[in-house]
């Protein structure tokens, strides 16, 4: 899901560092969930009694959500294990942009792309070389033995 510079996105990117859904911050903040969209939408502005609920919730100072005009555009993305809690992600649209066009480039799916990425980076820290091309095709084949995704 996309979101807004400011401070819709540093909201997302607290709340994904926090490992919590929109659900989690009404519930421990005291605030509804529909007004945690609003927020991350940037269809609302929190007033300063929300902004200290928020801050308490997510366990930073209100500052953290003040001074927010340099935050970046993102997407907020979960990364879904099955048995496991959802792990949530906030990255800048900037990213999720160059994603695309490397997916778009290889001929491949976002989907494909970012795990072939993560993969990549996997190997060079256990010290596996491998090019970005070959776990490409490596994900492309695990791929074959994924389950459908939900729509």
């Amino acid at each position: 899901m996309y979101h807004p510079k400011g401070f819709p996105s540093r909201l997302v990117r607290l709340r994904a560092e926090a490992g919590m859904t929109q659900r989690d911050l009404a519930k421990a903040s005291g605030l509804s969930v529909p007004q945690i969209g609003r927020y991350e939408m940037g269809t609302s502005t929190p007033r300063m009694t929300a902004l200290v609920k928020l801050a308490k919730a997510l366990g930073c100072e209100v500052e953290k959500l003040q001074e927010v005009e340099d935050q970046p555009e993102v997407v907020e993305m979960a990364l879904v294990e099955e048995g496991q809690k959802d792990l949530l992600i906030a990255l800048p649209r900037s990213t999720i942009d160059s994603l695309h066009a490397q997916a778009t480039e290889h001929g491949v799916t976002d989907e494909i792309m970012l795990n072939a990425i993560i993969d990549f980076f996997h190997a060079e820290t256990t010290g596996e070389k491998i090019t970005i091309k070959e776990a490409i095709d490596k994900v492309v084949e695990e791929s074959k033995t994924w389950p459908p995704m939900p729509r």
